[in-house]
Parts: C-alpha cells; structure tokens; sequence
C-alpha cells in the first residue's frame, strides 16, 4: 500500500528550509542507458550529503520508506552511501523504447509522492527516438522551479530563492546512447555516456544528442576487406603465371627438344 505524499511533502519542505539555511547538498541524479537493441534501465537516485543527514537524524529512516513507495512496481530500490552522501537509488529495465514510454508513463500517474512533486514529468517528453540506425534524444527543461518541484513548494514556510537553492541542490541528468556519438551540447561526454548538470534556472534549456550505429559501417568495412583480400591473391596469381611462363619460354633462336 502505498504511503500518501502529503507526508513526503511536507518532510521535503522541511528539508528545502534546512537546505536554505545551512551547507547542505540535496542530489537528484536521473541516469539513463540504451543499448543497441532498444533495452535499457532507467536508474533515479535521491541523496543528501553527511551533513544534511545527521540535521534530518531519524526522519531519514522514514524518508526511505516513503521513498521506496514512491515507485511502482517493477522498480529495484536500494539504500545507497558513497562519497558523503546517503539516498534511494531505483532502477527499472525497459526492453524498448515503447517500454520505456510505458515505465515513464506508470512513474508519472502512480498515486505517489512523485507524481504530486512532479519531479519527472518532464522527463516523458523527452524520450529518445529511433530512426533506422540513429538514435536521437531532446529533452527540454521546463519554466522555473514550479515545474521541477511542483506548486507544493508555495507551501513551504521559507522564501524560495532560485538562486539560494541552485546552491544546494545538484542535479544531474545522463543519458547512455549506442553506436557512436555524432552530435551533442552535453556538459560531459565520455565515450557513448552524455552528463548534463542542470540549474533550477535552466528555464527552456534543450539537451540534445544523436549517436549512429556502427553495424553497417562494420560491415561494409568486412566487405570492402574481403574484396581487397581477394584483388590481392588474383594479382598474386597473375604475377605468378606470367612469371612461369616467362621462365619456360624458349630463347630467341633456341631449339626445343
């Protein structure tokens, strides 16, 4: 049964006031991977840093919790501690990219705090595509921190400042792509894995990228090898022969017995 986000909210406001008041860091990392037959998982980590957990103390347990209920079926929820920081990681694999439409679609109208917060409905229009070989992902950061944390922050008893949560709030989104990456304006790419840290005030920011499959390149290079292989043994061949034959051929005025 899942738990109702009024609680959720009203502890994720409380902890938006701690944010503004001290040094801490709150992450929302959004990592998604795609491999070269549409299959893929889609991970969301939440987590704050030592700091804010020890100001949170036994509230952190129950965050949690309801956090784990914040996902629907089919996600994996685990505890996550590195580099300082504690939080939620949930993943789910999707065997396509209709599938993916379909988990982003559960995640968006599940009666949970997620879709309350609206913490990724943006992310629904943003689904990669495929066409033939290429693979395309747009993605576009909607207007302020309304349609990133939703119009429950209005309640929140501290004045939001953009600028002042910019400050403690670190927000990721990455996104791993097949085949080759041919275009991008991701703030880190390494390989076929594309990193954009976003701010609160990145109203109207598009995130773009395109990778191509190298399989008909792949082949048409085996191709082309195989064709120069056999070019070579021919001319090799003919060589040869001509070779023989020059070698048996009688000289001038010589008679053949």
């Amino acid at each position: 049964m899942k738990t109702g986000s009024g609680g959720f909210r009203l502890l994720l406001l409380s902890m938006v006031g701690v944010l503004l008041l001290t040094a801490c860091e709150l992450r929302v990392f959004a990592d998604l991977a795609i491999e070269a037959d549409e299959s893929g998982t889609f991970t969301v980590e939440l987590s704050m840093d030592d700091a804010l957990t020890s100001l949170v103390g036994a509230e952190f347990d129950n965050a949690l919790a309801v956090g784990e209920d914040m996902f629907p079926d089919g996600w994996s929820t685990e505890f996550v501690a590195s580099e300082g920081y504690e939080g939620i990681r949930a993943t789910v694999p999707f065997g396509s990219l209709s599938g993916l439409r379909a988990v982003l679609s559960g995640l968006v109208a599940a009666d949970g705090a997620t879709s309350d917060l609206g913490l990724l409905d943006f992310l629904a229009a943003g689904l990669p595509t495929r066409e033939g070989d290429t693979f395309g992902f747009s993605l576009t950061i909607p207007a302020g921190v309304d349609g990133l944390l939703g119009e429950g922050l209005a309640e929140s008893p501290v004045p939001l400042d953009l600028a002042m949560l910019d400050q403690v709030l670190d927000i990721r989104i990455s996104v791993t792509l097949p085949g080759e990456i041919v275009s991008h304006n991701a703030d880190l790419h390494s390989g076929n894995l594309l990193v954009w840290n976003l701010s609160l005030t990145d109203s109207g920011r598009t995130l773009e990228a395109e990778s191509r499959l190298r399989t008909s390149g792949v082949g048409m290079a085996i191709v082309w090898g195989a064709v120069a292989a056999a070019l070579v043994v021919l001319i090799v061949l003919v060589v040869m022969v001509r070779s023989r034959r020059t070698r048996t051929r009688p000289a001038e005025g010589e008679t053949v017995n």
